[in-house]
């Protein structure tokens, strides 16, 4: 292939448009917000806990498999059974208890980095102190702005609420990240490739990717040793990427060998150096 270059050779900084969220999970943040602003009654009627009542609770000896678990401890702490706030499980363990009534709850939950289908068991002692009805204020413009400046309207409040669902910087292993970064590079490609370096069924764009990263290689320097082209072989292993090699060298392809392991090495540079963001 001939030689090609760049407009630049830095990390790519790529900010995409950020995604819609869903009216339904902005209105039940704003649910969540104005909780603490409500008015709470204890309920008239003679019946036990139901999903979605608020009720006033204290647990003890709060335990994750015998472990003892703080962050589970709550102490006359207004709960809303149904909200997200703990375990579905747990929430299940309240529904039909009784003002007064305690008893000795367990729920399953998985912790974060458990694998799929492993549980942990949640205990504690549970106590329902009291069970309310939630009257919460009137959205209106006025209230917004006694309470959720700089915000001074229903459609600002709700942008503002919409905002902090906003997505992180992409992650590297995330499986669009290479391909994001690598249309960017091929952007800054100088030359137009030569359609002499098409291989059969080639796309012009690919071709494109592929020559961009040929001349970051190439700026770059890199210079491997036979361990690293080994290394930057396909394979799920030292043993199959040597095997691999091996194949391509008996077939007279150890040049085009060394040349993929060279693009690989400036691909892993442009992924561990580069950001992908949403605006």
């Amino acid at each position: 292939m001939k030689k090609y270059t760049l407009t630049s050779y830095d990390p790519i900084e790529l900010d995409l448009p950020k995604p819609q969220v869903p009216e339904s999970l902005v209105d039940a943040q704003i649910e969540k917000l104005l909780e603490p602003l409500a008015e709470y009654r204890e309920i008239a009627e003679d019946r036990g806990v139901a999903m979605g009542d608020h009720v006033v609770v204290t647990t003890v000896d709060a335990r994750i498999d015998g472990n003892p678990a703080s962050n589970f401890v709550l102490e006359h702490s207004l709960y809303h059974v149904g909200g997200g706030e703990m375990p579905r499980t747990f929430d299940e363990e309240l529904v039909g208890m009784a003002a007064g009534e305690t008893k000795e709850a367990e729920a399953k939950i998985k912790l974060p980095l458990a694998q799929d289908g492993d549980a942990s068991s949640l205990t504690m002692a549970v106590t329902v102190e009291k069970i309310l009805s939630c009257c919460a204020p009137e959205l209106t413009d006025e209230f917004v702005a006694e309470h959720f400046a700089p915000a001074t309207t229903i459609a600002e409040f709700r942008e503002g609420v919409a905002k902090q669902f906003g997505k992180p910087d992409m992650a590297k292993d995330d499986a669009q990240f290479p391909d994001l970064v690598l249309d960017e590079l091929a952007k800054r490609l100088v030359e137009e490739p030569d359609p002499a370096d098409l291989l059969p069924g080639q796309p012009l764009d690919a071709l494109k990717v592929t020559c961009a990263i040929d001349a970051l290689a190439e700026h770059l320097n890199i210079e491997l040793s036979d361990d690293d082209i080994t290394a930057q072989m396909p394979g799920n292993d030292l043993e199959q990427r040597i095997k691999i090699r091996k194949q391509l060298e008996e077939q007279g392809l150890g040049d085009e060998a060394v040349v993929f392991a060279r693009r690989e090495a400036a691909l892993s540079w442009l992924v561990n150096n580069s950001r992908v963001s949403y605006r």
